[in-house]
């Protein structure tokens, strides 16, 4: 008995120690919860928010770039896409190979796929694929369950609806570099939305036209994957850009050379405005937008017609007889007497080398407005040699040659009006006689872009004014017209003489252009041919394939403005291996100086006459 009572009481004590120690531990666990519940509720629920709530950069339209009526030459079109959310890039491998099962895809997407995971060392999102079908967006929902980290959400992507007229001054957008990633502080490049410029006008005005970035917060899963969008603060669209080009024009242009490696720019005589500005063959730049394509890429760069090309400004060649305008000039100003007949016998004797024209047997006896009108090249050496080369290419100078233009694109060239100093230095011997000759049709060292020759023609029918080229538009130019015309580069009398000569090479029976000429009165063109040599004509002999194919044919080259009486527009065509100004871009030359003054021709005129066939 004693001992069950002792038993009872220590039984007690245990039992009171414990729910005292009970009692104790839910204080402190009921205290521990109101202290987090009243006193940090803030404090996790701010981070339950930030695991569960992100915010996201949202990327701003870019701005529309317009032609000079307003046409809009890029769009942005929404899309969906589908990105990939991942942690770990080596567990994607697997999830690549089911993603490219499910959509049928081939080896070339897959690796395309494993590249864009390989290379974004810095991103947690990755666009896979823009502008995906119905088809792929079912598929891909459907499978859901079965593709861990994907997810399709809808965006906005760069479009260029006229592909082929404007890759080459537009440009194009593409994925920003993992070098542009790490420069950019914002961190705005590492959203898979965002594209920046690469090349043309997309790259000039890159910053202008990507507007101002947004955010939004969205709630996401555990896996980090958006559920829903829960606030957005928009972006506000990138600037406006209105260009010179005339899209009706230049749509012709394309057209009218796409058969052709070649380029044509075409100019507003006093403001400078570029309306045309076309380079054959062209490429789609829509393919670079979502990162151009191993097979696309390697089939541009091994294209022996460079597509990538931007001819206008980069491509360099010889301007041919184009240049003797120069010449002429030069030697209108220095005193030659424009009456002045010079007899060609079909060659030129210098030293111990004879120089030959063009033309066998010669043309006969010339003044210097027969000389342009012929393209005698006899005539030309005669006052090259009478001047000297110092005179003629400092001309070329003053009209342009040699001049790098900034027209807001990158990689002009400047090309090259050679000098005494330039050859000593590059090939160590002086000048000589037979270079100044050369030189003088055009030819050897010298060198131009088609926009340096359209310019230049330009200046010849503006009456010298130094008008400068333009790209985008700039409503100050009249005003600038006017500012420049008491600065004219030489004298009216002496430019008239340039004109009419080259008025009778289109005009006049007998021109090397006469057979392109534009018959209707009041809107004639005056031009100048050229024959761009690529090699000697022994060296041609000898380059000749088995087949007969000669791969080092002579490049072809218009230039000229029009109407004669008022001239408004100026061309410059070149052909790559086409053989003959007269024959390959004078042709051009007319078709694309008829459908200028056709599309300005408020009149009717010109359009009744070719109904007519006049």
């Amino acid at each position: 008995m004693l001992r069950d009572i002792r038993k009872n009481k220590i039984f007690n004590r245990r039992a009171l120690f414990v729910g005292a120690a009970q009692s104790v531990l839910a204080t402190a666990l009921v205290t521990r919860l109101g202290y987090l519940q009243l006193v940090k509720n803030e404090e996790y629920e701010i981070q339950s928010d930030s695991n569960r709530i992100k915010p996201m950069l949202n990327p701003a339209p870019r701005g529309t770039v317009f032609d000079r009526n307003g046409e809009p030459m890029t769009k942005n079109e929404g899309n969906y896409r589908l990105l990939l959310y991942f942690e770990n890039k080596k567990n994607t491998g697997e999830l690549i190979d089911k993603l490219v099962g499910i959509l049928n895809l081939g080896q070339e997407e897959k690796n395309l796929f494993l590249a864009k995971i390989k290379n974004a060392r810095r991103k947690s999102i990755i666009s896979l694929m823009d502008n995906l079908s119905w088809d792929d967006v079912a598929r891909i929902e459907t499978n859901s369950y079965n593709l861990p980290g994907i997810s399709i959400e809808s965006g906005i992507i760069r479009h260029y609806p006229y592909q082929a007229e404007t890759a080459h001054f537009l440009g194009y957008v593409s994925l920003p570099s993992e070098k542009e990633i790490d420069n950019n502080e914002q961190n705005l490049f590492m959203h898979p939305d965002f594209r920046i410029g690469k090349s043309g006008i997309e790259r000039t005005f890159d910053e202008a036209l990507r507007g101002k970035y947004g955010v939004k917060y969205v709630e996401v899963n555990a896996h980090e994957i958006p559920i829903r969008t829960l606030s957005v603060t928009p972006p506000t669209e990138g600037s406006k850009l209105h260009l010179t080009i005339d899209l009706r024009l230049q749509k012709y242009v394309t057209e009218r050379i796409k058969d052709d490696v070649a380029s044509v720019v075409v100019m507003d005589v006093k403001t400078g405005e570029i309306l045309a500005y076309a380079s054959s063959p062209t490429f789609n730049p829509n393919n670079f937008v979502e990162g151009v394509s191993r097979q696309y890429w390697q089939e541009l760069n091994n294209d022996p017609k460079k597509p990538l090309n931007n001819k206008p400004i980069a491509a360099l060649y010889p301007p041919g007889s184009t240049f003797k305008l120069m010449v002429a000039l030069a030697g209108l100003e220095n005193g030659v007497n424009p009456h002045n007949r010079v007899f060609c016998n079909g060659h030129y004797q210098s030293g111990r080398r004879v120089f030959h024209c063009w033309k066998d047997g010669g043309h006969g006896s010339m003044d210097l407005v027969d000389g342009i009108k012929n393209s005698c090249n006899v005539y030309f050496f005669t006052i090259a040699n009478q001047i000297g080369y110092e005179k003629f290419t400092e001309m070329a100078r003053k009209f342009g040659y040699g001049e790098k233009f900034d027209i807001s694109l990158y990689g002009a060239k400047s090309g090259l009006v050679p000098s005494d100093a330039w050859k000593r230095q590059v090939y160590k011997t002086p000048w000589v006689g037979g270079d100044t000759l050369n030189t003088a049709i055009g030819q050897g060292f010298v060198l131009a872009t088609p926009l340096q020759m359209a310019l230049i023609t330009a200046r010849i029918a503006n009456g010298g004014v130094p008008i400068k080229p333009y790209l985008v538009r700039n409503h100050n130019i009249d005003e600038q017209f006017e500012e420049l015309k008491n600065q004219t580069l030489v004298s009216q009398t002496n430019l008239k003489m340039i004109q009419e000569g080259m008025n009778r090479v289109m005009n006049e029976a007998g021109g090397t252009a006469y057979a392109k000429r534009i018959s209707v009165p009041g809107f004639e063109m005056a031009g100048k041919t050229g024959t761009s040599q690529v090699i000697s004509k022994r060296e041609k002999e000898m380059s000749k394939t088995e087949s007969g194919i000669n791969e080092n044919q002579n490049h072809a080259i218009f230039v000229g403005f029009a109407p004669v009486q008022n001239p408004k527009y100026a061309i410059s065509v070149v052909v790559e291996h086409g053989k003959s100004g007269s024959g390959a871009a004078a042709p051009i030359g007319k078709d694309v100086m008829t459908e200028v003054q056709l599309l300005n021709d408020k009149s009717g005129v010109l359009q009744e006459a070719l109904k007519g066939n006049v």
